[in-house]
């Protein structure tokens, strides 16, 4: 255990900390290093308690209050990321407003009162889009695009490199410590232990800042105890730092290792990204991570080695992944996209807000609040009040516009022709969706045809023929193939032709990468497109950016409901491909509502209350809310089912909401904008201490929301005792796909007693001769066991009219085929 602080120490450590805020004394140059094993600013020691912030996902309205409550949480320093690709959109053009105005970041840090740990990457991971790196690596009309080898000693990358940091740099100098500014140290590169050991290209990164920024401030590297010995170079030429978790390591190992790496006498311990909470992707339980574990590592931390150990949080508030540049993991062949929160579990909430909200646990924020203040002794601030967050009710959206048919409004002047399709980034396209076109003459479909698309699209795509849903494909899935059936040979192009469109989403770039490994381009990654083994040639190409949706027109009330409901019907003629479920027409959705100036509840800088768009009942596609991008929603699987609104995007009297759905609308129509975050869609139904047999009926409920449970167990009133019993020593893939599936079923069944009503029951599970599959208990509402079991009968499972004949439904909607309400499983 860590020895007592000395009372001497203490005192000069609390002198360091005011310091930090303070002017250096007359005729002293500022400075800021290392010596005896401790980091001293301006002559004196100061442990540097920090805390990571993404200005590029905060609104920049909001940064001065996430600023404040960072600085009454007790915090002395922020970590800053600059991410290439959000500042330099395509080469040579650059973007320094808005939400990417770094410098007025720095000033309002500087005004706070706090200090800075730049970590320019250039590479920085952070669950960001390509791990912040420009998607125009990969077009080939850049030198080196597409072949270079990224975070080596490539001269192509460098070159990159060098050019990008002259600019970035000539803006960040007057910044440094010894400029008067708030920048105390320098990261290079980025856990590039996970990588590499290439000492060569860590100094040629070292030469770069030292041109182009400064050759006195102090430079650092972070990684792993594991690999610091690979991603920093031994010695006094990059100062060593490690980063850890609470509970991960014990951590005098971890300071040994940093110890071993750095000169003698200048290794104060460093731990420089400190987890507060965890990432979460689609289909995965929402990150909650043991807040009384935090607390007590967080004060070995304080007090290790005579409270000489800094530490930075990772994150003190995360906030959010809007528009389109939240990253994404590749897991072998599994991809695994964040989701749009950045909410991180953290001490402060996506919203600004205090103790976990839509999480749960223990509040984290007043915790260390109060350690940090006990520890140092200073009289913190008050925290600034709770965000204002309010509900604005529910709003229709039921202007309507497919979204082929507004495709000439999305990319002007016809698509590219292309002999052959190439990835999105050769077209220049940063991210949105993008569709390939090519027409087939008749013939070619007198019987089946089998489709290929070469290799797995990025990321997600969907195969229409003449207009009708074909099929889909999942870039996680061994397939690319999928059989297009001989009922769509009919010709309706002109010339007896069939027009073939595959339309891709693509969501995340990977964010954590190496060497050529980092390449994650999107779209069509074959250029071999191929039907009954022959290559499709002549197609036209739409890149569908969607930085813009405002100038759609939308078909409005019973004209645009007709519009919709006859695109759905074509879809819902075309049989089940390759074990893929139906889906409707992807299409945009438009609804408004209003805001009362005079009632309008305000947040302490004057701007609207944030709200939270609630998206149950839909499937899976992008929102807008007044032209702003709040990210990717997908309720479908979870586990967020709301999307953060901030305050300052509303306005008063008439805003518009824009959703584009991908998959299938709510049948309803409508949206909430509600004043609580959830995130507990059908994933976090799996999470360990996740919602009691009660609470996961309540969860059925249309816009339920609830607190986390004790129990980390599943128990026979809810959840299937035998089937339970068998996922209990289950990997966590088990059950994810055991499980999910019929949790988004019964999720997505509770949503409408009014479509329940109108449902026939099934008559027979698989022939089987069991009793028909009850609702449950007379209740409307189907347990998870009922849709198992067929209330307890043997029936495994119920199919629940997929269309394969074994269920008698006769009135399913008036569809012969299934209940519109109930999705079928993946």
């Amino acid at each position: 255990m860590p020895r007592a602080i000395a009372p001497l120490l203490l005192l000069a450590l609390l002198a360091g900390g005011a310091a930090a805020g303070a002017a250096t004394a007359v005729g002293a140059s500022p400075s800021f290093g290392i010596k005896d094993d401790q980091l001293l600013l301006d002559g004196k020691p100061i442990q540097v308690i920090s805390g990571s912030m993404h200005y590029f996902r905060i609104h920049p309205d909001l940064w001065e209050d996430r600023l404040a409550r960072a600085v009454a949480m007790g915090i002395n320093t922020v970590e800053v990321y600059t991410p290439w690709n959000m500042h330099e959109p395509y080469p040579g053009q650059y973007v320094w407003s808005g939400i990417a105005d770094l410098e007025r970041w720095m000033d309002l840090i500087q005004k706070s009162g706090l200090k800075v740990l730049l970590r320019p990457g250039p590479y920085i991971c952070a669950e960001w889009d390509n791990g912040g790196f420009p998607h125009w690596f990969a077009s080939s009309k850049v030198a080196g695009g597409r072949t270079m080898r990224m975070r080596t000693n490539d001269p192509l990358y460098l070159d990159h490199v060098d050019r990008w940091w002259a600019v970035l740099f000539s803006k960040l100098r007057r910044y440094l410590h010894e400029n008067g500014g708030p920048i105390l140290m320098v990261q290079i590169e980025n856990e590039y232990g996970f990588c590499g050991e290439d000492k060569e290209y860590l100094r040629r990164l070292i030469d770069i800042t030292r041109t182009h920024l400064s050759s006195d401030v102090l430079l650092f590297s972070t990684d792993p105890p594991g690999v610091a010995s690979r991603g920093s170079i031994m010695g006094d030429e990059l100062y060593t730092v490690v980063d850890f978790g609470p509970g991960w390591f014990d951590p005098s190992s971890a300071f040994a290792a940093q110890a071993a790496m750095n000169a003698p006498g200048k290794s104060p311990p460093f731990c420089s990204e400190f987890y507060t909470g965890w990432l979460t992707h689609w289909g995965e339980a929402m990150a909650n991570t043991s807040s009384e574990v935090l607390f007590k590592d967080t004060q070995v931390l304080l007090e290790w080695a005579n409270s000489t150990a800094s530490l930075s949080f990772y994150m003190i508030h995360g906030g959010t992944n809007f528009g389109f540049w939240a990253g994404a993991n590749v897991d072998g062949e599994r991809y695994l996209p964040h989701i749009t929160s950045y909410d991180y579990d953290a001490p402060i909430s996506e919203a600004g807000d205090y103790c976990q909200p839509g999480i749960g646990g223990d509040c984290k924020y007043y915790v260390l609040r109060d350690l940090i203040a006990k520890h140092t002794g200073r009289s913190l601030p008050e925290p600034p009040p709770r965000p204002a967050i309010r509900s604005y009710g529910k709003v229709d959206v039921k202007e309507s516009l497919p979204l082929m048919e507004a495709v000439p409004a999305l990319f002007s002047g016809g698509g590219i022709r292309a002999e052959v399709p190439d990835i999105m980034e050769e077209y220049g396209q940063r991210w949105g969706l993008i569709l390939y076109r090519t027409r087939l003459l008749a013939k070619a479909l007198e019987k089946d045809g089998a489709l290929d698309l070469g290799g797995a699209p990025h990321d997600y795509a969907t195969v229409f023929v003449d207009g009708e849903l074909a099929g889909r494909l999942d870039r996680s899935e061994p397939a690319t193939n999928l059989t297009l059936r001989a009922r769509h040979a009919q010709g309706k192009g002109k010339g007896n032709q069939i027009q073939l469109d595959i339309l891709v989403e693509a969501m995340g770039r990977q964010n954590f990468g190496c060497d050529t490994g980092n390449w994650d381009w999107k779209g069509l990654t074959s250029q071999n497109v191929t039907l009954n083994g022959k290559r499709l040639r002549g197609w036209e190409v739409f890149p569908l950016q969607l930085d813009d949706v405002s100038d759609l027109a939308y078909a409005s009330g019973q004209s645009g409901a007709a519009l919709v409901s006859a695109a759905r019907r074509r879809m819902l003629e075309v049989p089940a491909v390759g074990g893929k479920r139906n889906a409707d027409a992807p299409a945009f959705f438009r609804g408004t509502f209003e805001v009362d100036a005079a009632t309008a509840v305000r947040g302490p800088s004057g701007h609207l209350a944030d709200t939270y768009l609630a998206l149950h009942g839909w499937s899976k596609g992008i929102a807008w809310v007044n032209g702003f991008n709040l990210g990717w929603y997908w309720p479908r699987l979870g586990p967020q089912m709301t999307l953060y609104v901030p305050g300052p995007v509303l306005r008063e009297g008439a805003n518009e909401v824009v959703l584009l759905e991908v998959e299938r609308a709510a049948h309803d129509e409508a949206v909430l904008l509600d004043d609580k975050p959830d995130f507990w869609g059908p994933a976090a139904w799996l999470r360990p201490g996740g919602p009691s047999a009660a609470r996961r009926q309540a969860l059925l409920r249309p816009r339920a929301l609830g607190p986390r449970g004790a129990s980390g167990s599943f128990d026979e009133g809810g959840l299937d005792y035998k089937l339970a019993k068998e996922l209990e020593t289950a990997t966590w893939d088990v059950r994810r796909q055991a499980v999910t599936k019929h949790l988004e079923l019964l999720y997505q069944a509770s949503q409408s007693q009014s479509e329940r009503n109108k449902v026939e029951q099934c008559e027979c599970c698989n022939g089987s001769g069991e009793k028909e599959c009850a609702w449950c208990h007379g209740t409307g509402a189907m347990t998870v066991g009922d849709m198992l079991y067929c209330s307890e009968g043997g029936c495994s499972p119920c199919p629940v009219c997929r269309g394969t004949g074994a269920c008698k439904c006769e009135h399913c909607r008036g569809t012969g085929r299934r209940a519109s309400w109930l999705p079928l499983a993946p």
